[in-house]
């Protein structure tokens, strides 16, 4: 007995003495994997960091927009999240947690619109509709209409929030008491791969083409109210032709938009949306891209990764048609190369919000093209697109709120000083949306790239057409 109990125990100080071992080995790789990482990237002090809060009065680019009004109230405390600003907006049907300056416009824009057409005879009563077939969907949706001060308890009950998430948890469960309708077979492209999608329908696309409104919204307020209509529609409840005749001029909004540009904005391309159902959508464009551009839609090529890609909404890639045709193929002046280049990166799209920030991307290009002109063959670089223009200068627009001189910046900082040898470009410009830490901007300069801030207060995104 004495023999087997020392037996055991010398297998089980070997043991140890092997777990020892290979502890130590365990903390001598994590701290030589530490220490190689230090080295790829310097310290970041905490004065090269973005603040964790701004005031909104301190953002350049919202200088026109009013935070206070009838329709919708915006917290001055806005906080920093990643490279985008974080807004708390409060309006009278709920509370919205939006990310972007971008998504901001869009978002208080849609607000002004169902405050003021839920105001209307026809809006009321599709309101009250649209809140009681919310009802049944779950514990986070059921109180959104009828109880907005509640929205935030019980979206967090949901599992969700007032986010392109929330958009789908309502897109797959509006969907689900239509399945044998006609409505059904019109049904969207939903983002996430393999989901159910959320049924259009001609009705939906007329009513949201006559508010100005996007059809594939991810705002779940919007796509029940468009859905409710839509049904009443189809019924002949509700006529049709509303409008935004009931949309009174009101001092201060300013900027209010579903773009980030004037002329971002295309009659003919709103109208595709609304005439053409998703598959039929799709179909028109892949003629387009051939015809116009000169590229096929067939198996393994980048226009069909692009265009099957289902992080787009099909009025993302209806507008990404009609900005790559801007620059490709200008009603005046030359084009710009590089458009396969751009397709390519497009198409290699991993997630909705990356679809969103290629998207803004491209219209600020198109937009900066189409009064500039300078801008020769379209380039990437990590996840950013841009552009090599003339004079052999490197050129990118950012859509970024704020930026700092975080790990991650400096490390598309570096990619970029790469591509400058690759393309032996001279000089290299980094426009931003947003506001830039001075840590970033000497960081930036000591690899000899200028960074411009605040660029949509430049003529190139603040002229529009004075056909539209």
């Amino acid at each position: 007995m004495s023999k087997q109990y020392d037996t055991q125990v010398t297998l089980f100080r070997i043991k140890s003495g092997t777990w020892k071992i290979y502890r130590n080995l365990i903390v001598v790789f994590i701290m030589i994997a530490f220490t190689y990482q230090l080295a790829l990237c310097p310290n970041v002090t905490a004065k090269d960091l973005p603040p964790e809060t701004v005031s909104l009065s301190s953002i350049t680019s919202l200088k026109a927009l009013s935070k206070n009004n009838d329709f919708f109230t915006i917290d001055d405390v806005v906080r920093v999240d990643g490279t985008s600003y974080r807004f708390l907006i409060k309006s009278p049907h709920g509370d919205y947690d939006v990310v972007s300056i971008k998504d901001l416009l869009k978002v208080c824009y849609e607000i002004r619109v169902l405050e003021e057409y839920r105001a209307t005879d026809h809006g009321g009563q599709a309101w009250d509709s649209a809140g009681e077939s919310l009802k049944g969907i779950g514990r986070g949706a059921k109180h959104i209409v009828k109880e907005p001060k509640e929205s935030a308890k019980a979206f967090a009950h949901a599992g969700g929030k007032l986010l392109r998430g929330v958009g789908r948890f309502f897109k797959k469960h509006l969907d689900k008491d239509e399945e044998n309708t006609e409505e059904k077979t019109e049904q969207g492209e939903d983002r996430s791969k393999g989901g159910n999608g959320f049924a259009t329908g001609k009705h939906a696309r007329q009513f949201a083409a006559e508010l100005g409104l996007d059809v594939y919204s991810d705002n779940p307020y919007v796509q029940a109210l468009i859905r409710e209509v839509a049904k009443e529609r189809a019924k002949g409840s509700i006529g049709t032709s509303v409008g935004l005749f009931f949309l009174a001029p009101v001092q201060g909004l300013g900027v209010l938009s579903n773009s980030l540009t004037p002329d971002g904005l295309d009659s003919e391309t709103e109208k595709l949306v609304m005439d053409e159902s998703p598959p039929e959508l799709k179909y028109v464009l892949s003629k387009k891209y051939e015809e116009v551009l000169g590229f096929e839609y067939k198996k393994k090529s980048d226009l069909k990764s692009f265009l099957d890609n289902p992080n787009y909404t099909p009025r993302e890639q209806a507008y990404l048609y009609y900005y790559l045709k801007r620059l490709g193929k200008p009603e005046e002046g030359s084009g710009v190369d590089g458009i396969e280049n751009a397709i390519k990166h497009l198409g290699k799209v991993r997630k909705p919000d990356d679809a969103t920030f290629a998207l803004n991307q491209m219209e600020l290009l198109s937009a900066y093209q189409k009064y500039a002109g300078d801008l020769e063959t379209l380039i990437s670089v990590s996840n950013i697109l841009g552009a090599v223009k003339e004079g052999k200068q490197m050129f990118f627009i950012v859509p970024y709120d704020i930026v700092g001189n975080t790990a991650e910046m400096k490390r598309l900082l570096g990619k970029i000083a790469t591509a400058r040898k690759k393309h032996e470009a001279k000089k290299v410009r980094l426009w931003i949306t947003g506001n830039a830490t001075s840590g970033f901007v000497s960081e930036a300069k000591s690899k000899d790239i200028k960074v411009k801030e605040n660029i949509l207060q430049l003529p190139y995104f603040t002229k529009k057409e004075s056909s539209k």
